[in-house]
């Protein structure tokens, strides 16, 4: 009988050693599963944040030609960006018609906008405080924003009103985060413009 039951001892020992190496493993398992969530999240995360950089220094650029618009309609020609257009610039411009009109290189989603061979826009940079590279990184921008201000014409509500289109992209840290934003903008007269048709 002592023989019996040291026989029966020993198979429960060997049932808890099996037991008891299957549940670590399980537990493993799941310790691995959850550390690859953990960095899945983290480049998730990053990924947005890239994405708020991009749309806010598209934002940005938007509103500088929003203002700029504002305080040189007035004393700034019209020109036809299709016929002759020029290379991003530090200074921006009017073109005659909306950018989604003169664009070669696709819609307006698709950067940089180009009539011909041509980057059109002006990059935005003031007082050079933003940073880029073409290698991008934490606090740089891949590429500087780029706005464009088209003219739409006279509103037809009000006789002393033009209308603008004011379109403008930015990279985040790398090239593949891009943000493009569009605005319509009026401006109106006290008096008629006279650079308006």
């Amino acid at each position: 009988m002592t023989h019996e039951s040291d026989r029966r001892r020993s198979l429960e020992r060997g049932m808890v050693l099996i037991t008891t190496l299957l549940l670590l493993l399980v537990i493993t398992i799941l310790a691995l599963a959850m550390f690859r969530g953990v960095g899945l999240e983290n480049r998730i995360a990053g990924n947005v944040l890239d994405k708020q950089r991009a749309l806010q220094s598209a934002e940005s650029a938007q509103e500088y030609a929003q203002q700029w618009l504002i305080a040189n309609v007035q004393s700034m020609p019209t020109i036809d960006c299709s016929a002759n257009p020029t290379a991003t610039q530090a200074l921006p411009q009017i073109c005659s018609e909306p950018l989604a009109m003169q664009i070669s290189s696709g819609p307006v989603s698709t950067v940089p906008w180009m009539i011909g061979n041509t980057d059109v826009g002006f990059a935005y940079n003031p007082n050079n405080v933003i940073q880029s590279s073409q290698t991008g990184g934490q606090n740089t921008l891949y590429g500087l924003p780029v706005a464009y201000i088209g003219e739409l014409g006279r509103d037809a509500t009000y006789a002393n009103a033009t209308d603008y289109i004011v379109d403008a992209w930015s990279y985040g840290g790398s090239q593949a985060t891009v943000a493009v934003v569009e605005s319509t903008y009026q401006v109106r007269y006290a008096v008629a413009s006279a650079t308006s048709p």
